[in-house]
């Protein structure tokens, strides 16, 4: 055997070793995927009547993700991630009924998070509010429908996504 048919075989060879059948599909990964922590402070908020918000730079919320994708903030509060926007009420002391509300959301635009405190009233003194730890996820694409998942679940958009803690 010369060496041209020792190459050509071992070509050969290496060709055919990856054919067969296809192998289960291995895990999702997180590409595209941001995930971040942080403390919505209300230190850095400006208030302008009822809302009192606060906006961070976020170089991941690119044109794609506002146009294709979605951003997805989580506040924490006593153990437990919730879904934002989120409203609670504030009961008088003295009677069982709702003095106001107070809403918590958020909007995104090019690189940018804007989180806010907003009352029902303008009597509510929302420096009284206080800071929560959060959790944003950027999805630079959205498939929902494919997906099945809930959104609104912390920990179920987590493991569907592959998120660390």
């Amino acid at each position: 055997m010369n060496a041209t048919h020792s190459t050509l075989i071992v070509v050969l060879l290496a060709a055919t070793m990856g054919c067969g059948d296809d192998g289960p599909s291995g895990p999702q990964g997180n590409a595209g995927i941001y995930s971040e922590t942080f403390v919505f402070s209300m230190l850095d908020a400006q208030v302008n009547g009822s809302v009192a918000s606060v906006q961070f730079e976020v170089p991941s919320i690119t044109p794609r993700v506002v146009d294709f994708g979605a951003v997805l903030v989580f506040f924490r509060e006593q153990g437990t991630w919730t879904a934002m926007p989120y409203t609670f009420a504030e009961e008088s002391p003295d009677l069982p009924a709702v003095d106001y509300t107070i809403s918590l959301g958020y909007g995104f635009d090019d690189h940018l998070l804007e989180v806010f405190y907003e009352a029902s009233t303008t009597e509510v003194d929302l420096f009284a509010q206080p800071d929560r730890e959060m959790r944003m996820i950027v999805l630079d694409d959205l498939a929902v429908g494919k997906t099945g998942i809930d959104l609104t679940d912390y920990h179920a958009v987590r493991a569907y996504y592959r998120l660390g803690e």
